[in-house]
């Protein structure tokens, strides 16, 4: 490994930042010095406003994602070459505000029972049944499955913070066929060599379970975590509760899901039908 990037590696390490976050950041700075093919630290500011432009006309990314390689490039120059500062002050490109793909819980129940692979159907269920990000998903080994107290142990989830889910009945019995078929070693849901599943593979998983099902919107893993949460709240659950599950540290992330919530509007009296003594 070279020096320049166990430096990075190790200043990452020092201030806390989680594993995959750390992986992100060098993968990110390993493509950009690849581009101008030198020294990441020889850039300029010309540069790094260049290969913004690159990332987005040419490579037609995201303004989410364009701003994610933003930051790890200006935590790379801050940790490793402060004083030059060649970042300056880079503003961050405005992200687009969406409401999530929600699914009906019919559409789910249709999406689980159109996989016929015990591991797919698992993932599918663990992802939506106890709202897991898909790198909790990935990262989750059979001790975190605490079938006694019905809960999942979620360690070092987004922030770096563990927190406990709901452990369904459901997806219990599904688990336990499951651990009889494959017997997981290291990690609950393993690939070949007892290798962790990846993320594109999973993404793959959902999609196809999706087209079986003939479901046509664009139902990603994420997609199954807004499931759980929205349907979590049109069934009366209270916000703070949902939060907790899902692991938010601002339940002003959790609020958004009100906009996608049919029970919010669904009980909602017009004025105009009030009794107004005419």
């Amino acid at each position: 490994m070279k020096p320049l990037r166990q430096q990075f590696i190790n200043r990452l390490k020092t201030r806390g930042l989680a594993d995959r976050t750390i992986e992100n950041y060098v993968e990110i700075v390993h493509r950009f010095a690849r581009h101008y093919r030198c020294n990441p630290l020889d850039v300029t500011k010309d540069q790094i406003e260049a290969y913004r432009l690159f990332l987005l006309r040419d490579k037609k990314l995201a303004p989410a994602t364009i701003n994610l390689t933003m930051n790890a490039l200006q935590t790379f120059f801050k940790l490793m070459n402060p004083e030059a500062a060649p970042m300056g002050s880079f503003y961050r490109m405005k992200v687009p505000k969406h409401l999530p793909v929600v699914l009906s819980l019919t559409e789910v129940e249709k999406l689980i029972a159109a996989t016929m692979n015990l591991k797919h159907k698992v993932i599918l269920m663990l992802l939506y049944s106890c709202g897991l990000r898909l790198s909790e998903c990935i990262d989750l080994k059979p001790i975190h499955i605490e079938s006694a107290r019905m809960k999942v142990r979620v360690e070092q989830g987004k922030g770096n913070k563990d927190r406990y889910t709901i452990l369904p009945h459901r997806t219990l019995l599904t688990l336990r066929e499951y651990f009889r078929a494959f017997k997981p070693v290291v990690w609950l849901i393993e690939g070949r060599g007892a290798k962790q599943y990846g993320k594109r593979t999973i993404g793959k998983v959902v999609a196809n379970a999706a087209r079986k099902a003939g479901i046509n919107k664009n139902v990603t893993p994420h997609t199954l975590r807004h499931c759980f949460a929205t349907h979590l709240m049109e069934a009366g659950i209270a916000l703070p509760i949902i939060q907790k599950l899902l692991g938010h540290a601002n339940l002003k992330t959790t609020m958004r899901y009100l906009h996608v919530s049919e029970v919010a509007v669904d009980k909602i009296k017009s004025p105009f039908d009030e009794d107004m003594g005419v």
